[in-house]
């Protein structure tokens, strides 16, 4: 099998980015996570979900990873009740810009997943 250059390996992170943003803005976020994120100032509505997984195994029953609307990357872990719309206790919300790779031009990797979810931040909000 022939390895992707960078530029396709950076196609194929952005797209499984789009994918994921576009899923969660076409089906209903969970009721709890709407409330924590809107206690805390994050629109969900302008926010896009990097990642939400619901009810794995041995973590809390919503994690995860959004981008608000201002860029600001968030790590959350939420215990809600088996319906996921009361929150019972908000485990992590945490910043995590900082850690996130922005870099355009990253020797042997190109873009930074950090910039190009940041893209997608931009066009998805710009076609609503």
């Amino acid at each position: 099998m022939r390895q992707l250059s960078v530029q396709q390996q950076n196609l194929a992170t952005e797209e499984g980015i789009r994918r994921e943003v576009t899923y969660w803005r076409t089906h209903p976020l969970p009721r709890a996570l709407v409330e924590v994120a809107s206690a805390r100032g994050v629109d969900c509505k302008s926010a896009i979900m990097l990642k939400l997984e619901i009810d794995f195994p041995g973590m809390p029953r919503l994690f995860g990873t959004l981008v608000t609307a201002e860029g600001k990357f968030v790590d959350f872990e939420i215990e809600t009740d088996e319906s996921h719309s009361q929150v019972e206790d908000v485990a992590v919300w945490m910043d995590s810009t900082d850690e996130q790779d922005f870099g355009l031009h990253n020797r042997g990797t190109g873009v930074g997943a950090g910039a190009l979810a940041l893209k997608v931040l931009r066009e998805i909000n710009a076609d609503a």
